[in-house]
């Protein structure tokens, strides 16, 4: 299936709706979009990009023809639930922040509906927190836990580094797509999307789909190597005996334990899994591990140590 991805915040309405039509695309094309939470804001400062509100203000016309081409997009589809929001401009921070929070507590699809519909379709003031707080009640979120968990630093990273992610790649702005390396901005591009998708699929050779990559050829070297193959991020770690996460990673980040998510399987050595809590777990040749954020490690004796990490693997390279 070839990978879409949708970059987002919660405070464009061409973002919105865009998000309204995207189920017809997948449908058609047989695709799956990837939605990314970024901020917007953020985007903005690392581009020195504006919003349309403020780069459109004193310019004739063109407001009104982006306002036609809204109107006309809305007719294409069919789209009822839309209402302009009157407190808009609205400050997203929180709730996309929520919005990672939300793949934590792994109710992200229904957040996004219900936040865009609290957004878009049922407009409320959403940087009240008195009014976010009820929304997400309305919804059956258990609000007390969200508002911990967007003053979670590994949340907070987290957003920050799907910002600066995305502006890497080439966004600007919101609603943008990526079918592969190709991008595309804005919800009247989403046809371009839909032929991207179908002639990525007709590419594919029709009597064999492999694909072989090497960690002696990565695709990228940091802390890890890394390759990237069918729409995941794999990376080899390899370390010498004495190798000690607090020692040897831990001064360069200032963090004093690893905020990373693990999952992967040992290849060869021994190392811990040493938890904030004071938990210590060995790993061993065959051991497929899960290792929650919050934990120091560390090679346990004369060989070295060999892991291979299905996640975790980009956000360990940057942060940790």
């Amino acid at each position: 299936m070839v990978k879409a991805e949708f970059h987002f915040d919660f405070g464009s309405p061409n973002a919105y709706l865009a998000h309204l039509v995207i189920p017809e695309i997948e449908q058609r094309a047989g695709a799956k979009f990837e939605y990314v939470p970024v901020l917007l804001g953020g985007v903005y400062k690392l581009t020195g990009n504006r919003s349309p509100a403020e780069s459109l203000a004193g310019v004739k016309n063109k407001p009104d023809y982006e306002r036609l081409e809204t109107a006309r997009f809305i007719k294409r589809h069919g789209i009822t639930r839309f209402r302009q929001n009157p407190f808009f401009p609205v400050n997203t921070l929180t709730i996309m922040r929520g919005a990672i929070a939300a793949q934590k507590l792994e109710v992200f699809e229904r957040y996004v509906d219900e936040i865009y519909r609290h957004m878009w379709s049922e407009p409320k003031k959403l940087d009240d927190p008195a009014v976010l707080r009820e929304a997400l009640r309305e919804s059956g979120f258990d609000a007390d836990r969200f508002a911990e968990l967007v003053q979670d630093p590994e949340v907070k990273a987290r957003l920050l580094d799907n910002t600066e992610r995305s502006v890497a790649r080439g966004t600007f702005g919101s609603p943008t797509f990526f079918v592969g390396d190709e991008i595309f901005f804005g919800k009247d591009r989403l046809r371009d999307v839909e032929e991207m998708i179908l002639e990525t699929r007709s590419r594919r050779p029709a009597n064999l789909d492999v694909v072989l990559k090497r960690f002696e050829q990565p695709d990228e070297v940091r802390r890890f190597e890394i390759v990237r193959i069918s729409g995941m991020t794999i990376g080899r770690a390899a370390y010498e005996p004495g190798w000690r996460w607090s020692l040897h990673v831990g001064p360069a980040t200032g963090a004093s334990s690893c905020s990373v998510e693990h999952v992967g399987i040992v290849i060869s050595g021994r190392a811990t899994a040493a938890m904030d809590d004071g938990n210590i777990t060995e790993m061993c040749p065959g051991d497929v591990f899960h290792v929650a954020p919050g934990h120091d490690s560390w090679v346990v004796g004369d060989e070295p140590y060999i892991s291979l990490h299905f996640l975790g693997a980009d956000h360990y390279a940057d942060h940790s």
